[in-house]
């Protein structure tokens, strides 16, 4: 057992209970809180509340929000919804894709210090900590050169180290956006592994945008977890698709190391605001409505389910909370 921040106060590992691996409230950009007329807060809110009591109402007690600043993190929402609803809702500091400037000067000491503060001071100065790290390695990593310093590659590289090290510090997990048909995942736990870090402490996200089991039970074996955490399609195929990759996992053994979740936000503003109200409040459902019952008719267990959705989160705290003796 260990002890994890959620937005409405610290928990036991114990207490999570049903968890979507990879969600966000909201999404767009750093400080877009201030450009006039983007936001809608109590739209906002509302929309949050709502979609948490849908995902409760289909056996979801609570998300890991990995949304840092740069992706447009807002922490007035999290206080907001924190005062409406019972999930357990995790937020996270940490980098999305392009490192923003301000990093550039720092080494990956120094990025290390800046996320050990939002985790243990609380994130801008309020009660609300981060519990998970959050790190999104895309198509930038391909773009690299030896010559020049502050490549794209470089500053992924270095933030990846500080992340490590901050939660060794700090005995929070790391969970990765990740360009599966790229084998990111493969680069980043060699790091980890370079770093001295506990890779049960690690999940590597999105990896159900492969259908490449051999990669994935390779991260499996090397310890980490396998985040199957893109799912927001109804169509038959798609669902027959995305859970076969869960079901080919659970039948290699490794359901206890599988996390599963959809990667969307009722009240994002990235791309463009949802104009339907349920569909966007459906956002975190889908798992539990489509993806669920797929994998238990075509041969998984409740058992299964639980590790996927209970077992593999809780067992990323604890892996890292033990490296930092908590």
């Amino acid at each position: 057992m260990s002890i994890v921040q959620t937005i409405r106060g610290p928990i036991d590992s114990s207490e999570l209970g049903r968890v979507l691996s990879h969600e966000h409230f909201t999404n767009g950009m750093g400080g877009m809180e201030h450009v006039v007329g983007l936001l809608d807060r109590e739209a906002m809110i509302t929309r949050c509340v709502n979609a948490l009591e849908r995902a409760k109402a289909v056996g979801i007690d609570g998300i890991l929000d990995v949304t840092p600043n740069d992706l447009g993190r807002q922490v007035w929402l999290f206080e907001a919804v924190a005062e409406r609803t019972t999930s357990n809702v995790i937020a996270a500091t940490g980098v999305y894709r392009w490192v923003p400037p301000y990093f550039f000067g720092w080494d990956a000491d120094e990025i290390a210090a800046y996320f050990i503060r939002e985790i243990e001071d609380g994130i801008e100065g309020s009660n609300v900590h981060a519990a998970i790290i959050k790190l999104a390695w895309d198509i930038e990593y391909q773009l690299n050169d030896p010559a020049i310093r502050l490549t794209p590659r470089a500053m992924l590289e270095r933030t990846a180290r500080a992340a490590a090290r901050a939660s060794k510090a700090t005995g929070v997990p790391i969970t990765c956006h990740t360009r599966a048909i790229d084998e990111l995942g493969t680069p980043l736990l060699d790091i980890f592994d370079d770093e001295g870090l506990d890779l049960r402490a690690v999940t590597i996200g999105h990896s159900n945008d492969t259908q490449d089991l051999d990669y994935l039970r390779g991260l499996l074996r090397r310890g980490a977890t396998v985040g199957l955490d893109r799912f927001g399609n109804g169509d038959a195929e798609y669902i027959a698709q995305r859970s076969g990759v869960a079901l080919g996992l659970i039948q290699s053994g490794f359901a206890g190391q599988v996390s599963l979740g959809h990667d969307a936000s009722p009240a994002g503003l990235w791309g463009r605001w949802i104009e339907d109200d349920a569909v966007a409040e459906a956002a975190w459902t889908r798992v539990s409505n489509l993806e669920v019952p797929w994998l238990l008719a075509n041969g998984a267990t409740e058992a299964d389910i639980d590790s996927m959705l209970r077992g593999s989160i809780r067992a990323t705290f604890e892996a890292a909370a033990a490296m930092a003796g908590k």
